[in-house]
């Protein structure tokens, strides 16, 4: 069965609407827009010195509106991430050519790889400028050159970059941190195994993580104090990394099985909603979060793995979208390119027919 087949007829045409409203939203905007971190592109975040100024400062700006950015000089900014995200829902909604497109855009904007963000980032474990690469970026970026079948055109720097990223069995999230994320060294791993890669890195990297799997099937964000929360998006990263790796024939022993049945007992409430946190009392408002999931249930469903009725988190997502196609975590919230309108557009192609293309 294919996943859309799991949709009742009104809801797969909502979502097919859904879908060519969203896509619609990003192509006349060019892909660029605001991101919830992206406060320090702002020409005053110079300025400011240390972790916990930086910190702050784009902890107000995430939960500012426009008005802040107008105010400090914050750009609309065109991301790798999110190109690569619209990408590849282009090639499940059946549009090889603007999948093409874009991929090129890639390239001819941000080179061959490896890839980062276009600001700096300060998080509460690391600090990485503009333009460092990140394990995030450049599997996403990797994800739809694979899509498109073009991943040769990768440059060669991006398996050295990743061979480089292996430390004490585990790939590291960007050079300038050591800390195990779990999410990320998968990421790495996965990545790696796309360019055929030292599998004896690979593995140790998934053994890694598969032992640090708790016995009720869950995984902390990370290694170390101040990473041990439990969340399902970063949960589902896991999982679809794991599965990569496993195609690849990579050995990930029941780690799916019991990371699946954790996440589907206490990533989503008694009505199927989505929750950010694991065990969180109400669902979340998180568009990434919330599309996160309704993708990997597509996957699921297409991987043949026994899931809830994705219903309920399918229409959870499409009442996030406004008018104008754009997606908001609230009524006032801004409709983060990346963050918001990239997740949901590929999540929502998850569940298309590929055979009836959205349009422009």
């Amino acid at each position: 069965m294919k996943p859309y087949e799991l949709l009742d007829p009104p809801l797969r045409a909502e979502v097919s609407e859904a879908l060519r409203q969203a896509m619609r939203f990003a192509q006349v905007r060019e892909y660029a827009g605001t991101d919830p971190y992206d406060g320090l592109l702002s020409p005053y975040a110079r300025f400011l010195k240390g972790r916990r100024p930086r910190q702050v400062w784009v902890q107000v700006h995430k939960r500012a509106g426009q008005w802040l950015r107008d105010l400090t000089d914050v750009p609309p900014v065109r991301m790798t991430k999110g190109m690569a995200l619209f990408a590849h829902a282009a090639v499940l909604n059946g549009r090889p050519e603007l999948a093409d497109a874009l991929v090129d855009r890639i390239i001819r904007e941000r080179g061959t790889g490896p890839w980062g963000y276009e600001f700096d980032v300060q998080t509460r474990w690391a600090f990485y400028p503009a333009g460092s690469p990140n394990v995030v970026a450049t599997t996403f970026a990797l994800r739809a050159f694979q899509a498109t079948n073009r991943l040769e055109d990768a440059g060669p720097e991006v398996a050295q970059w990743l061979e480089d990223q292996f430390h004490d069995g585990y790939f590291r999230y960007t050079t300038t941190s050591d800390r195990l994320v779990h999410n990320g060294s998968l990421l790495g791993a996965e990545s790696l195994a796309m360019l055929g890669g030292d599998r004896d890195k690979i593995q140790s990297a998934v053994d890694r993580t598969v032992s640090a799997q708790a016995a009720d099937g869950s995984w902390p964000y990370g290694e170390g104090a101040g990473l041990e929360w439990i969340d399902s998006f970063h949960t589902i990263y896991n999982l679809d990394s794991l599965w990569a790796l496993h195609q690849a024939g990579f050995q990930v022993g029941d780690a799916i099985d019991r990371g699946l049945a954790y996440w589907a007992e206490h990533c989503l409430d008694g009505h199927g909603l989505p929750l950010y946190y694991a065990d969180a009392e109400q669902p979340s408002e998180d568009v990434h979060n919330v599309a996160t999931t309704v993708g990997f249930l597509a996957r699921a469903a297409d991987r043949g793995w026994g899931i809830p009725d994705p219903q309920p988190a399918v229409r959870h997502l499409l009442a996030l979208q406004g008018d104008d196609g754009g997606f908001r975590s609230s009524g006032s919230g801004l409709p983060h390119m990346r963050w918001n309108q990239g997740h949901a557009t590929l999540a929502l192609a998850g569940w298309g027919n590929s055979n009836e293309s959205a349009g422009s």
